[in-house]
């Protein structure tokens, strides 16, 4: 890593916290600035969770502070949860170096559509907060993408536990942040010993990361979140050539 990266390891991590705030999706911007950097796929995959797991454990600093606290019902979906994300992450960590960017780029193309999906809006939650036999199995396959990938996937956990599971949205994204900790440091577990982790650039990245997260829910109350939203995808387009296209 040249010292010259450092700043802007700093200003994508900045921008992925507060689209994380705003609206979900902010990996659409850090894995883009990873490829761009030079690093190879798998590699910038891996050292991406070492922000992400940092963004995540100061989110759920922040909701344990604010008295919403839902972590008793987080073991029961932690667990088929982190047992994909080791499945995904073991398989990205072993794909073939080709067959892993084309992956990656597919991927990116169908999760960068759900970017526009806003659950918050049309949510009704019924207050239950009941997870049922059929949910642990759909927690066992966003925890194999979790591992593979994680961009976007804090939209469909949304949407899981509020459209779905009953919570309402404050904990909803409460138990998003709490499972998104468990099943990212799980996968970065993998990646470290399969040595795809670079430490510092991660470090460099967590540090925008955290800081974005702080200010971004003021910038929704003054601008909107709906701008992001284009800009997320327009990022995610970026990687998808950046993957499909470099030589």
């Amino acid at each position: 890593m040249e010292l010259w990266h450092l700043p802007l390891l700093f200003l994508g991590g900045l921008a992925c916290g507060i689209i994380n705030a705003m609206a979900g999706g902010g990996s659409f911007v850090t894995l883009p600035l990873l490829l761009w950097m030079g690093l190879p796929p798998q590699v910038a995959n891996a050292t991406n969770r070492v922000a992400i797991l940092l963004q995540t454990g100061a989110g759920i600093a922040t909701y344990h502070q604010a008295g919403v606290r839902p972590w008793r019902k987080l073991p029961p979906v932690a667990l088929p949860t982190a047992a994909g994300a080791l499945l995904g992450a073991w398989l990205a960590a072993h794909l073939d170096p080709d067959s892993f960017r084309k992956a990656m780029a597919v991927l990116f193309l169908f999760m960068a559509a759900t970017v526009f999906f806003k659950p918050t809006r049309w949510a009704m939650p019924s207050g239950e907060e009941r997870f049922k036999p059929y949910h642990y199995v759909i927690f066992f396959f966003l925890g194999i993408y979790g591992g593979f990938l994680q961009a976007g996937l804090g939209i469909l956990l949304t949407a899981m536990f509020v459209l779905v599971a009953g919570f309402d949205v404050v904990r909803g994204n409460a138990m998003k942040f709490g499972l998104a900790f468990i099943f990212t440091g799980v996968s970065l577990l993998l990646f470290s010993q399969a040595g795809l982790v670079r430490w510092m650039t991660g470090l460099a990245l967590a540090a925008g990361t955290i800081t974005g997260g702080i200010i971004g829910a003021k910038l929704v109350i003054a601008r909107g979140a709906t701008w992001v939203r284009f800009f997320v995808v327009g990022s995610a387009l970026a990687a998808v050539a950046k993957l499909l296209f470099q030589p």
